[in-house]
């Protein structure tokens, strides 16, 4: 039978250990077990397909997980391939999805065929909950924390509590190990989290907000470096983003708290998103907004739309330089494809032209 689990409601941090605790116990079983993450508003129904049916090249088991459930659409393809997965009896790979939302979101032929042991749902910590654990956590260590402080870190972490106990467990050891004493302020938490935060295609896109060629390539090594899958879905979160920027910026006249709330992002294959809600995303596509023109932004989606197939058929030794050159075009060009000279340029000297402009 499918081994697969729906991870389901708004509380990302237990989710996410949940799935950390399944990861290792799955790599106990098979230690050459590979993992694939993909983005559900951004899947290929045959990538899924052959990720969960066939047999790895490189391992003996996959485990596949897919994120953004809540992006998709009923009607989506992928919902067929995952129901066809759930009445499979000989399956060799497993699958994990997360959605942020609650199990009446779920198609009703995959809801009747999901057994209820394979949907978990999560509930969210209230917010004035959260600040409580933050301010009592410290306490405990010795210390006193402003309200500045945990509001930053709040809105650093989102709604995920796991990363919430994880970030403050970090940052006490921080603090003990550098003789910090006494009251945390803003300045000590911010010079922290900007240097742990593990990057991805939104922590990307936030880079390429501030119109940063050189943070923007740096963080494109990280994600590289630290997953050999990391260019899979990079574009099309690019793609999303710039989309809700597009809709920001379209609106943005009519005030900008009316704009954060209003703005939306559709595509062909995910349902829309709706609203920027986080104080760090607000400040992101503001920046955005003002580095951006919109006639920039549309320009920018055109290109991405282009370039989404270009990164997935890339051979492993072009896809660095091909993302390098795409950050080049949306960041220097604003979207204008590249000539074959400034490719060169690139190759040459890529932090050159930052320095530039």
């Amino acid at each position: 039978m499918a081994e697969i689990r729906f991870l389901m409601g708004p509380e990302e941090g237990e989710k996410l250990a949940w799935l950390e605790g399944e990861k290792r116990r799955l790599a106990g079983l098979h230690p050459d077990m590979e993992v694939v993450n993909l983005f559900a508003f951004d899947t290929d129904p045959a990538a899924l397909e052959e990720s969960l049916f066939s047999s790895s090249l490189f391992s003996s088991f996959t485990l596949v997980v897919l994120k953004h459930y809540e992006e998709l659409k009923k009607d989506s393809p992928v919902n067929r391939v995952i129901l066809k997965y759930v009445q499979d009896k000989d399956s060799p790979n497993a699958l994990i999805v997360l959605s942020s939302q609650t199990t009446y979101s779920l198609p009703a032929a995959l809801s009747k065929a999901l057994s209820r042991d394979m949907v978990i749902s999560f509930w969210e910590m209230f917010e004035n909950k959260k600040q409580d654990w933050i301010r009592s956590f410290f306490r405990k260590e010795g210390y006193q924390i402003s309200q500045d402080a945990i509001r930053y870190i709040l809105d650093m972490i989102e709604n995920n509590t796991w990363e919430m106990k994880n970030t403050c467990s970090q940052l006490a050891l921080f603090f003990q190990l550098s003789g910090t004493k006494g009251q945390i302020g803003l300045d000590e938490i911010s010079s922290y989290l900007s240097h742990t935060r593990e990057e991805d295609g939104f922590s990307l896109f936030a880079c390429i907000a501030r119109a940063d060629l050189a943070k923007s390539l740096s963080c494109l090594k990280k994600i590289l470096d630290s997953d050999r899958n990391g260019h899979i879905g990079l574009t099309g979160v690019l793609l999303r983003q710039f989309r809700l920027l597009e809709s920001f910026s379209s609106i943005r006249s009519g005030g900008e708290e009316a704009a954060f709330s209003n703005a939306s992002a559709f595509s062909s294959s995910a349902a829309p998103v709706r609203g920027i809600k986080t104080q760090r995303d607000k400040a992101t596509f503001k920046t955005a907004a003002d580095n951006y023109t919109l006639e920039d932004t549309g320009r920018i989606i055109r290109y991405l739309d282009g370039m989404d197939v270009k990164v997935k058929m890339a051979a492993a030794d072009e896809v660095s330089l091909t993302l390098e050159l795409m950050l080049y075009t949306i960041i220097v060009n604003r979207g204008r494809v590249t000539t074959l000279r400034l490719e060169r340029e690139l190759l040459d000297n890529p932090l050159g032209h930052s320095e530039r402009n």
